[in-house]
């Protein structure tokens, strides 16, 4: 009989049986995976670079649980350092974002891959898990054509709906576990198109706000990128994800800040002495070598500034030119693409049904879950690829001891 029956063969199921395998070299180890190759996800992350980690990745980056019992056993140095001792080079570049040395998603999987079946691991594809039941001598997972796999110790790594055909939600409900609302997250927003008219492929370093009723919940730095439906970019993923643990009928703002390094004050100085400056100027070119001129003409209109001479506008089309430059606000509509187009799955298997270093299962023993499937989730740049190789890391490593013992 197998030891081990991994469902799910991407990034924590791979990084699991490997894991598991070292720990207990006899061991015998199976990846049940619906698709016709392991790891295929794997191959799209990082726009096909592969962002396999975050050195600035720490508990504290997670929501909605304390993750900390479980990255503290593979820490991004030491998934590096793991990674380099499979024969995976990697190299960090801006915000701490750690990549591949070979700049291919395709070495991550083949590095993980290779070293699963050195190890003993044994794939099976196209075996779609629809029913799972525990029995007196283990686990019993049957496919969608009928197949049936054995295995004393079961683990759940199926990912959540981001970007997957394939989900084992109802799979961990059928051995015990709840499961929280789902919600697609890292992805653009749908705003107002009349207001950033013209600018679809337009790129801008700001600060973006999420205003929720009203109060901030979140502010990040980055490029935001202008679509005809909305905006898009980095810093609008991560407010998506904030978004995300909000109620559904909240009132929701992206409010965006092009001078992020000044106060409102110093904006509007800013601002009164470049019209002192340039009053000759038409006013279509008042914002020439500061933004896009598209951005220019709309934060223009917002203002109520038409064409003429920048010494003809007056001082409080001026003020209200420098809050616009500071809180330029796009009301969210909600966002785009839904699950299909987003990074990860907010929701899942509860953590606090899992124990917080082995991630054995508290519902049903010998049951293991990892990865997406479990309500944890991170940022955009690596963070979502640490929880699922640290968390695959600590389900694999921790079944080879039960099963030792």
């Amino acid at each position: 009989m197998t030891d081990l029956m991994i469902v799910g063969g991407g990034a924590a199921g791979l990084m699991a049986a490997i894991c598991f395998l070292e720990e207990c070299p006899q061991g015998k180890v199976k990846l049940l995976e619906a698709g016709e190759r392991v790891g295929k996800k794997l191959l799209s992350t990082g726009n096909g670079r592969c962002n396999l980690t975050n050195l600035r990745a720490a508990a504290r980056d997670y929501a909605p649980a304390d993750v900390s019992g479980v990255l503290n056993q593979l820490p991004p140095q030491r998934l590096i350092e793991k990674m380099e001792e499979m024969g995976l080079p990697c190299r960090e570049e801006g915000e701490g974002r750690v990549y591949p040395a070979s700049d291919a998603a395709s070495s991550v999987l083949d590095t993980l891959r290779l070293t699963a079946e050195h190890l003993g691991a044994e794939e099976v594809t196209g075996f779609e898990v629809v029913r799972v039941r525990r029995d007196a001598e283990g686990f019993v997972a049957e496919a969608a054509d009928g197949r049936r796999e054995r295995a004393k110790l079961l683990l759940l790594t199926t990912g959540g709906r981001a970007a997957s055909k394939f989900a084992g939600y109802d799979l961990a409900r059928a051995l015990g576990h709840s499961v929280t609302p789902l919600i697609p997250a890292l992805l653009p927003f749908k705003t107002d198109a009349a207001a950033i008219k013209g600018l679809n492929g337009v790129r801008c370093k700001c600060a973006a706000t999420l205003l929720c009723g009203g109060k901030q919940i979140l502010r990040e730095e980055g490029e935001v990128l202008f679509k005809d439906y909305g905006l898009s970019g980095i810093a609008i993923f991560q407010l998506s994800r904030a978004l995300a643990r909000q109620k559904k009928d909240v009132q929701a703002e992206a409010e965006l800040d092009l001078l992020p390094g000044m106060t409102d004050a110093q904006a509007e100085a800013f601002l009164f002495d470049r019209a002192e400056r340039l009053g000759w100027r038409q006013t279509d070119a008042f914002f020439l070598g500061m933004f896009h001129k598209n951005i220019a003409m709309n934060l223009l209109r917002a203002a109520g500034i038409g064409s003429g001479m920048v010494e003809d506008v007056t001082t409080k089309q001026l003020k209200a030119l420098a809050h616009l430059l500071k809180h330029w606000g796009h009301r969210v509509l909600g966002t785009q693409g839904g699950f299909q187009s987003a990074q990860v799955t907010v929701g899942g298997v509860p953590l606090r049904e899992a124990d917080g270093e082995s991630l054995e299962s508290k519902k049903c023993p010998g049951l293991y879950l990892a990865g997406e499937l479990l309500d944890a989730d991170g940022p955009c740049g690596g963070y979502n690829l640490t929880w699922a190789f640290a968390s695959g890391a600590a389900a694999g490593k921790h079944a080879a001891q039960a099963l030792r013992k």
